[in-house]
């Protein structure tokens, strides 16, 4: 029987404090429950650069699945690009076989969910990836409720953590939320109607169904997982469906915020924390219809690491509102000179090189074991440089130590100072890299670093990004999650 193989999340570090906002934008959108915070991605965050975070960290938990992998989806409702597909994208930075089925999907919170569905009913050994920015109107319970955030599932790629016991979708005209096509920002829709015509009447029957395919009753339940940012409305499903029992997960809405297309595999990977083997789970999400998926865990749930704990309990406490609007482009701001030149679009290098680039590839001498980046088919020796075959050598999973390092502020910089230096890298290479990370600015001589993938710059015109790999702090990212 198929199943979920291994799971990881990736929450930014950046915690934007509810007090903090209410503080902004009170005196223009009065809102009650500030307590908390919601998880606010980097500037050079965004779905794609989370996505590979999470990806990396679920494979990481199951090394064999790199080439075992045949089908690759990407679920978000805030897709960087209308085009080009932001799945093949994904497959680069994660060094996955060409021979792969790559696909986008979107237009539902429960998208990834519903990509989840698809897999586990498949043959395939499959990687779902999802990661949201849900936009919303400043100064709303929206912006207040949803987060940044993303998950990574891996699908038949080897032994199971949760045995897959049967699922339901049901498709449904109902909009509680909706963006058009060209608008930056959601509207959401009134949240009773929602609740009562919604979620406590789609909910319930596609959980209903999923046990009859299951063969199971609600009393078989023992963890009930349902992201929804109305207050109360995941417990009176619960109780409509008849899984009040069951053990409800946490909801995370103070600790990290709602993810959207992300937060149902969040929800999930922080339940099993409390799983033993044999109990069951019914994983459910909403939008335009509702999924839900019964799941059982199995002995290997046991030696299940509490890693999504470790990424949740993982952040920096931020007090400046504006840095959202800012990092979402929403508020025009004086960039200065250096500010203000075009990013070169340069596509055929960036093909030619994509390897390097998006994959982080370099390459290695086989007589000598030098590493260098980029790669190239010379060789370097203390004699000096000779032509020998080289072969590629994977940089990411390596990290390095910090050479040198400046904080810079008189470049340009969405989030100053602009940091960067030489980083050394195992094998012998060295490399100018950009640092970042709210806590970019501390790295010094001596440090060790890993490898993020991230947002190289940005083209405001043509809406063009380039992504590059860059130096954070070892100490800033928790085990894989």
């Amino acid at each position: 029987m198929t199943g979920i193989t291994a799971i990881a999340i990736h929450l930014p570090r950046l915690r934007l404090q509810r007090a903090s906002m209410a503080a902004a934008m009170d005196w223009l959108c009065p809102r009650s429950d500030t307590r908390g915070a919601r998880t606010l991605a980097f500037w050079d965050e965004d779905p794609v650069s989370m996505g590979v975070a999470a990806a990396r960290a679920c494979l990481d938990q199951a090394p064999q699945a790199r080439t075992a992998v045949r089908a690759l989806t990407f679920a978000t409702t805030t897709p960087v690009f209308a085009e080009p597909q932001q799945a093949s994208l994904l497959c680069a930075a994660l060094r996955l076989p060409e021979a792969i089925r790559t696909q986008d999907v979107g237009g539902t919170m429960r998208c990834g969910l519903l990509a989840l569905h698809a897999a586990l009913e498949g043959s395939d050994p499959a990687l779902l990836i999802a990661a949201d920015m849900p936009s919303n109107t400043p100064g709303g319970l929206a912006e207040l409720r949803y987060s940044d955030g993303g998950a990574g599932v891996l699908v038949g790629a080897g032994p199971n953590l949760l045995a897959y016991r049967g699922g339901a979708s049901l498709s449904a005209p109902f909009i509680e939320r909706y963006r058009g096509a060209g608008h930056a920002l959601a509207t959401e829709w009134e949240e009773r109607w929602v609740r009562e015509e919604g979620f406590l009447d789609l909910v319930p029957r596609a959980i209903s169904e999923a046990l009859d395919r299951a063969q199971l009753s609600p009393a078989d339940i023992q963890h009930f997982v349902l992201p929804c940012v109305i207050p109360g409305a995941a417990k009176a499903v619960a109780q409509a469906a008849g899984l009040s029992h069951a053990k409800m997960a946490h909801p995370l809405d103070l600790e990290c915020g709602d993810t959207g297309t992300a937060h149902a595999l969040v929800m999930l990977a922080r339940a099993m924390e409390d799983m033993r083997p044999g109990e069951r789970l019914v994983v459910a999400q909403f939008g335009q219809g509702a999924t839900a998926l019964v799941l059982e865990a199995t002995a290997a749930i046991a030696g299940f690491a509490p890693a999504a704990s470790a990424m949740i309990d993982t952040g920096i406490a931020e007090t400046n509102y504006l840095k959202l609007p800012i990092f979402r482009g929403l508020l025009p701001w004086e960039r200065g000179l250096r500010g203000r030149l075009p990013v070169s679009e340069a596509l055929t290098t960036a093909y030619r090189n994509s390897q390097a680039l998006l994959g982080f590839v370099g390459s290695r001498s086989p007589e000598t074991g030098q590493v260098q980046f980029p790669p190239s088919r010379l060789a370097v020796a203390e004699a000096g440089f000779f032509a020998e075959p080289q072969e590629p050598w994977p940089l990411a999973d390596l990290g390095g130590t910090v050479a040198t390092a400046t904080a810079d502020r008189l470049a340009f910089s969405r989030s100053p100072p602009n940091c960067y230096g030489l980083v050394d890298i195992p094998g012998g290479a060295r490399l100018m890299m950009d640092f970042t990370d709210p806590d970019a600015a501390r790295l010094g001589p001596g440090d060790a670093v890993r490898f993020v993938f991230r947002i190289k710059d940005m083209d405001e015109r043509t809406g063009h990004r380039r992504y590059f790999w860059k130096a954070v702090a070892a100490s800033a990212l928790p085990a894989a999650a």
